[in-house]
């Protein structure tokens, strides 16, 4: 008889124990900080070029080692240069930053507003801009990154649609 009542309480035992322990909650992600998004963002890097504005735009996007990634983008019509910008994405007060250089003259600052490393998407706005408010960038094939030029704060319907592929 004892014997038997040990063995039931032997199997009894872990059910009564694992129904009554406190269950653990999954873990959540963390955030990442501005500099580890900043840091994430490799996929941007190497020379690009799509048919865009009347012409063949090209844009070379460095690495963000040491915290600054840096591009610089022309437009060439004709063979000739209609338009160029520099780039520059640093960090500020934990906040990733976008600071385009359209003709070479700073503009204002856009904040990184979504981020997604594993989809390698950034998505930068900034609301008192007259256009582009926002603008996004999306590496969505190692054959394809895409930025899009938009401009959801004042209600207008443009979108640069910019379908990049590497240079050779």
């Amino acid at each position: 008889m004892k014997y038997a009542l040990a063995l039931m309480l032997c199997a009894v035992a872990p059910v009564l124990v694992s129904s009554t322990a406190p269950t653990q909650e999954p873990e959540q992600p963390t955030a990442l900080t501005g500099a580890e998004q900043l840091a994430a963002m490799t996929w941007l890097e190497g020379a690009w070029e799509c048919e865009i504005w009347g012409g063949r735009f090209q844009s070379t996007y460095g690495t963000p080692e040491g915290g600054v990634l840096l591009s610089a983008s022309k437009l060439l019509v004709k063979k000739r240069a209609q338009f160029f910008e520099f780039e520059l994405f640093l960090v500020r007060e934990g906040t990733v930053l976008l600071v385009p250089h359209p003709e070479g003259e700073a503009a204002d600052p856009f904040e990184l507003s979504e981020f997604d490393a594993k989809a390698r998407k950034a998505v930068f706005e900034n609301p008192a801009n007259d256009f582009p408010t926002r603008i996004t960038y999306h590496r969505e094939s190692d054959e394809r990154l895409v930025i899009t030029l938009d401009d959801p704060h004042h209600g207008t319907e443009r979108r640069d649609l910019f379908e990049f592929e590497p240079v050779d």
